[in-house]
């Protein structure tokens, strides 16, 4: 009688587990996809399941997600073990297996760590006030013009806050081009804002 109750416990167990278990794809950008089952790799391109993308189609097949091999750095296993994916003798990537790893480091590291709440919020003001004294026509171009000179300047590196240990030429590279990326980003999406608002508000006006 026990073991009727020990096998199927057993079992439950090991699915579980099987669930649980994930590989994680460490992205060129420096974002980490968790998650996942590598199911195999190509010279273009890796499949890989999501936690949630179990269902069996009408052909009795499981269709896996896909992506683009150039925008992953390495496949990180459950079991402890890791994939190159990096291809170095593309015509984007010049720099070897370990310093670009320094300069994925340095992205992901900005992703989490910088953080600046200004310059979003002043692109939208400044978009806004601009149809106090230009024509809605002209104001449009504003947060293209803000972000382009955003994108002009290189941000400063925060030495005090990142771990000294992997900072390197490529690690600092990686740091300042994803800390500019999201104060681009920021200033187009406040940017956008402040013509919504902006024209909502003209357009109530008159």
């Amino acid at each position: 009688m026990l073991r009727k109750f020990i096998l199927p416990a057993l079992v439950s167990l090991l699915l579980s587990g099987a669930v649980l278990a994930q590989d994680t794809l460490y992205m060129m950008s420096g974002r980490v996809v968790s998650d996942v089952e590598v199911m195999r790799m190509d010279s273009n391109y890796v499949y890989f399941l999501r936690q949630n993308q179990r269902t069996v189609n009408s052909q009795g097949r499981i269709k896996p997600s896909v992506k683009r091999r150039i925008h992953i750095y390495e496949i990180r296993y459950e079991n402890g073990t890791s994939e190159l994916a990096y291809l170095q003798d593309t015509a984007d990537y010049y720099l070897n297996p370990d310093q670009m790893l320094s300069y994925v480091d340095g992205c992901h590291d900005a992703l989490s760590l910088s953080h600046d709440r200004l310059v979003g919020p002043v692109c939208y003001a400044i978009t806004l006030g601009s149809f106090l004294v230009l024509d809605p026509f002209y104001v449009v171009a504003v947060p293209a013009l803000y972000s382009g000179v955003i994108a002009i300047f290189t941000p400063k590196f925060p030495e005090s806050i990142v771990d000294e240990s992997k900072v390197n030429k490529y690690y600092i590279m990686g740091f300042q081009d994803t800390k500019k990326n999201k104060k681009v980003k920021s200033s187009v999406l406040f940017g956008i804002g402040g013509l919504i608002t902006g024209f909502g508000l003209y357009f109530l006006s008159h």
